[in-house]
């Protein structure tokens, strides 16, 4: 979705319509979620909110080399984990990640980026969640979220979703509440998801074509304030 001075327009409310379009691009190869975040992180000093996981997945996750705060940790000039989970914090600790703190202990400091990494759509009220965001010292914030566009939601049958999910949001509507905590969307794209499989990776050379159907939305903002 490019964020013309039009569609700045109607994300801040001065002006309206009930059948605006807009249209999605990013044609062509993309990068897979995990892929992106790295690049974004790479050389940066970042605070990863939603540090953990679930916890039953941290230890195999962290044992394959896929953990997303282990990665981040790799790639990023600084990168402290924050996260409610208790037990996951701890997990984390254990397997030499020190600078993992539950929200009260973390400790102050100035960072480049602040990561939202599939913690939006878990958020029974997100844009009270993303003003308090706004305690912390960071220039840009990335949320990431899946897609509700993406190519198996439109599949026939039931509904395939993480039972601890709230929310699914586009492109417009993930802007929309941005603009309502207070952040000024910068840009929006449309990545594949972490495939892990060969079907996987097929289906994502053939949504290059159609970003529509991409697995994972990623929004960056700066602060208003």
């Amino acid at each position: 979705m490019k964020l013309s001075p039009q569609t700045l327009d109607y994300l801040h409310g001065r002006r309206f319509s009930n059948g605006a379009a807009f249209a999605l691009c990013n044609r062509g190869r993309a990068l897979r979620r995990g892929e992106r975040l790295l690049e974004l992180a790479r050389g940066r000093r970042v605070l990863h909110v939603g540090c953990c996981d679930h916890l039953p997945l941290i230890r195999e996750k962290v044992a394959q080399g896929i953990h997303l705060h282990q990665n981040l940790c790799r790639a990023a000039a600084a990168c402290v984990g924050v996260d409610t989970n208790a037990e996951g914090i701890a997990l984390l600790r254990e397997l030499g990640f020190a600078e993992s703190y539950l929200p009260d202990e973390l400790p102050p400091a100035d960072f480049d980026l602040c990561l939202l990494a599939d913690v939006i759509e878990h958020v029974g009220d997100p844009v009270s969640f993303l003003r308090s965001m706004a305690r912390h010292r960071f220039r840009e914030l990335v949320v990431v979220t899946p897609n509700v566009f993406r190519w198996r939601n439109g599949l026939p049958g039931a509904e395939v979703v993480n039972t601890d999910h709230r929310f699914w949001f586009s492109p417009y509507t993930l802007c929309k509440v941005l603009v309502d905590a207070g952040y000024e969307p910068q840009r929006v794209e449309l990545c594949h998801g972490d495939h892990v499989t060969w079907k996987g990776a097929v289906a994502a050379r053939l949504l290059d074509f159609v970003p529509r159907w991409r697995e994972t939305l990623l929004v960056s903002a700066l602060r208003r304030d």
